[in-house]
């Protein structure tokens, strides 16, 4: 499974809006973290652009965030991408406590 943050310095960019990165984490099975890369944008990511087509090609399966405007939410929804919000603090961690969520339900 594959999950997107919006990122800036480490951090969880709650401007997703003018987002310019996006850290892509890799899980296995179990939910673990097998790696992680950055996505650039190219003009922010307000989903007007080719952002969400290209993480669906590469296998996001969620987007976590702060909050989403109405418009990113149905674009990521189009593409098959599970916008789950109510995040904020490093990346890592982030992800760390979206997985934790899954695996109690295993």
């Amino acid at each position: 499974m594959k999950i997107a943050v919006p990122t800036i310095g480490g951090v969880l960019d709650e401007y997703f809006e003018s987002c310019e990165v996006f850290t892509i984490f890799t899980t296995d099975d179990s939910f673990n973290i097998t790696e992680s890369e950055l996505l650039y944008t190219p003009q922010g990511c307000d989903c007007k652009n080719n952002v969400p087509l290209i993480m669906q090609q590469k296998g996001v399966k969620f987007m976590l965030a702060f909050v989403m405007p109405a418009h990113a939410d149905g674009t990521c929804a189009k593409y098959g991408i599970e916008v789950v919000t109510g995040f904020s603090g490093n990346v890592q961690d982030v992800a760390e406590r979206f997985l934790s969520s899954k695996k109690t339900k295993l």
